[in-house]
């Protein structure tokens, strides 16, 4: 009988745990327990046993290569200083490799995750919030971001700078930043976003300088200024993507170049495509319905604007001293006006509309 009574008090324990959301106490076979802020110097598994609240500078601290932590479910809450970081993983001063962070949350930091000169990353299943920036990658290569949340951070939510390449981001979530869903920057190389919806940001997704960058089968809605915004960046590619938002769907300026925007739906914002100071630019095969300027190009030349499905738009495209552009092959039903070429726009070519 005295046993059954144990039993019982240990099944009534487990179910409160359960209710009140603590998440996992049990640490899986073989990953080292940590319960504070510490430096994980060793390569290994580890395994966070409860939620952490500190006031130090830095909790989780990553500075050996093919280390694995896993948060169990649990968060990492700091006090939001300047300069703080909740996860950090590697340093400018050294190189680390085959690192993961799985199954986390980790808030009110300066930057919630952090991450420094190191390659073969892994970020799965973390949501930061609540920090200036939510996911801060710098210099990091070969790394993926996947089923990630970055929401309500007072700058970013994810960015990536100083010449992270060959990275990728895989149904992430950047919502309700303050300025940029995703921020890529510095000569930001390679860089795949899959499956991403970024909404209520300034922006959705800033490229700055960046270069061949991938954006597909993915989401930028109620940004109030823009979906996408490029500024001096090359090669982009935006495929199956939706483009819903205040004032822009997407907006090229400062000499971005060389841009591709094929088969996006560009829907209710006040500008679907915008090109400023932007010159051999591509829109093609594009949905664009229900804006006020469907396509608008100003100070940009020898864009190619082909087989996009232009309807109800108060103006399809518009052209303003933009040279050498070709508007070929569009269907054009239900706007206001059709192809507008104005302020000295010359060499267009305006065909089988």
């Amino acid at each position: 009988m005295a046993t059954s009574k144990v039993v019982l008090a240990v099944a009534v324990v487990c179910l409160s745990q359960a209710c009140l959301g603590v998440g996992p106490t049990q640490v899986d076979s073989g990953a080292t327990p940590i319960s504070d802020c510490r430096e994980l110097d060793e390569p290994g598994r580890y395994e966070l046993t409860r939620n952490l609240t500190t006031d130090v500078g830095q909790c989780l601290v990553v500075t050996a290569s093919d280390v694995v932590v896993d948060g169990g479910g649990h968060a990492v809450r700091g006090e939001g200083r300047f300069g703080t970081a909740g996860v950090v993983v590697g340093s400018w001063e050294r190189q680390t490799r085959n690192v993961t962070v799985r199954n986390l949350a980790v808030a009110n930091w300066d930057d919630s995750v952090r991450a420094t000169r190191v390659s073969n990353l892994r970020v799965d299943g973390v949501v930061a919030r609540e920090s200036r920036v939510g996911f801060a990658l710098r210099a990091v290569t070969e790394s993926v971001v996947s089923s990630a949340t970055a929401t309500r951070n007072s700058v970013y939510g994810v960015s990536l700078s100083d010449r992270s390449r060959s990275n990728r981001l895989r149904n992430v979530a950047a919502t309700e930043n303050a300025l940029f869903g995703v921020h890529l920057v510095g000569d930001a190389t390679n860089t795949t976003l899959t499956g991403v919806l970024t909404a209520r940001n300034d922006h959705g997704v800033a490229l700055v300088g960046s270069r061949n960058t991938t954006i597909r089968d993915s989401r930028a809605v109620s940004n109030r200024v823009a979906g996408i915004w490029s500024s001096a960046a090359r090669g982009t590619r935006v495929t199956n993507t939706t483009l819903t938002n205040r004032l822009y769907g997407v907006a090229l300026a400062d000499g971005t170049t060389e841009t591709t925007l094929d088969g996006n739906t560009v829907v209710d914002n006040a500008v679907g495509v915008r090109l400023r100071d932007s010159d051999r630019n591509r829109v093609l095969n594009n949905d664009v319905r229900n804006n006020r300027d469907g396509v608008l190009l100003i100070e940009s030349d020898a864009s190619l604007v082909a087989r996009n499905d232009l309807r109800n738009n108060s103006r399809a495209v518009t052209l303003l001293s933009s040279d050498d552009g070709r508007v070929v092959e569009n269907t054009l039903a239900g706007n206001e006006r059709g192809v507008v070429v104005r302020r000295g726009s010359e060499n267009v070519t305006v065909a089988d509309n």
